[in-house]
């Protein structure tokens, strides 16, 4: 691919980082949720019992666990293990979202004032030592617009 390795690193970073960006505008768009999962240790860990297989090598196909005798494909076994991590990553924000905002009208959350009344009068009053900076609005860029 690349000989540098540094390059081909971050030519990979950024092709991970759009196939995330599109499948979140995907999912926005038809109305549904991504969350981003640590996938540490999702292929040594099985998915019936949690324990974790120190010693499982890459060429290992097949994930054999030595405590409650499950045999499963590794990349299936993964599969398994970063669903459930999704599922519970959601639950948990679910049951926070629920806990932390009370729902107002049409889903919108309530926010209640720290201090209610006027607000205070300042000191002293407030100088312009700068000049105003300029606002430019409208056109296209290219376009004269004066």
């Amino acid at each position: 691919m690349v000989r540098n390795h540094h390059l081909a690193k971050s030519i990979a970073d950024a092709s991970w980082y759009d196939i995330i960006r599109k499948t979140t505008y995907k999912a926005e768009s038809a109305g549904n949720i991504v969350l981003h999962v640590d996938p540490g240790n999702t292929s040594k860990m099985c998915s019936k019992c949690g324990n974790i297989k120190k010693d499982l090598k890459l060429s290992d196909r097949v994930y054999n666990c030595d405590v409650c005798g499950l045999t499963i494909d590794r990349d299936e076994n993964a599969a398994i293990n970063i669903k459930n991590r999704g599922l519970l990553l959601f639950l948990y924000v679910y049951v926070y979202l629920q806990k932390h905002f009370k729902k107002v009208g049409r889903g919108t959350p309530e926010f209640t004032p720290v201090e209610t009344g006027a607000l205070p009068a300042r000191a002293t009053p407030r100088h312009r030592s700068r000049k105003p900076t300029a606002l430019v609005m409208g056109g296209c860029h290219g376009e004269n617009s004066s």
